[in-house]
């Protein structure tokens, strides 16, 4: 029988959820595995890969940036993993950083472990099918933002910051982007350099798309959330 038959996407959204899945990491009841947990200041690189052994992290609290080289291509925060799916990335590149944009408090399990407790569950296999579905759609997405304009894509970063990120203002109205996305942040998120960001915030505030405060905080409408 297929999966479609067996499950509804929306009920395996809801009954596979990352933090389901770090409940189920956690129990100690059946087949423990190593965990520790750990804080880390901001500004702190996290190796996903260290001394032949491959991890993998869970965001208790705190921003994590995922990045190759110079260009952020995602943005962690609580309640997601680090490293469960990125087998498209070689992690074990020296190029590839896992750095806090705040202080985070995450649990690290060895990866190996993580998988092996995840497939001696019935469904478990679930699990790590969505995590992988989630982040093969994520770079599909990222893919075709690359083919617009600078003023459009820094507007779908704004979007995707401000409904993952963002704290409601103006009676829960408006959404503003945490000041631990900085400018230069956003910059290598979008993939431009600081003076076409500038422009194109420039333009968006002029079209009344977001507006930007005295002291530089970029805030959103609700409903031009994506």
């Amino acid at each position: 029988m297929g999966q479609n038959n067996l499950y509804s996407r929306k009920m395996i959204k809801r009954e596979f959820n990352q933090p389901k899945l770090f409940k189920l990491l956690i129990e100690d009841t059946f087949f423990n595995i190593e965990k520790i947990n750990m804080a880390f200041k901001k500004n702190t690189t996290i190796p996903l890969y260290q001394d032949d052994t491959e991890y993998v992290y869970y965001i208790c609290n705190g921003i994590a940036s995922v990045s190759i080289a110079d260009e952020v291509f995602e943005f962690k925060g609580p309640y997601e993993f680090i490293g469960l799916s990125d087998s498209m990335i070689n992690t074990n590149s020296e190029d590839f950083k896992i750095t806090t944009i705040a202080e985070t408090i995450i649990w690290r399990f060895i990866k190996s472990d993580v998988i092996a407790k995840i497939m001696s569950t019935q469904e478990g296999y679930l699990f790590h099918y969505l995590s992988m579905l989630d982040q093969y759609s994520f770079f599909t997405k990222k893919l075709m933002t690359m083919k617009k304009t600078h003023k459009e894509r820094v507007f779908i970063a704004l979007q995707e910051l401000g409904e993952k990120f963002g704290s409601l203002v103006n009676h829960g109205n408006y959404v503003k982007i945490p000041p631990v996305f900085t400018r230069n942040l956003i910059a290598q998120y979008v993939g431009i350099g600081l003076t076409k960001l500038s422009d194109s915030l420039l333009t968006l505030q002029e079209e009344n798309l977001i507006q930007v405060t005295s002291k530089r905080e970029i805030i959103l409408e609700i409903k031009s959330l994506m």
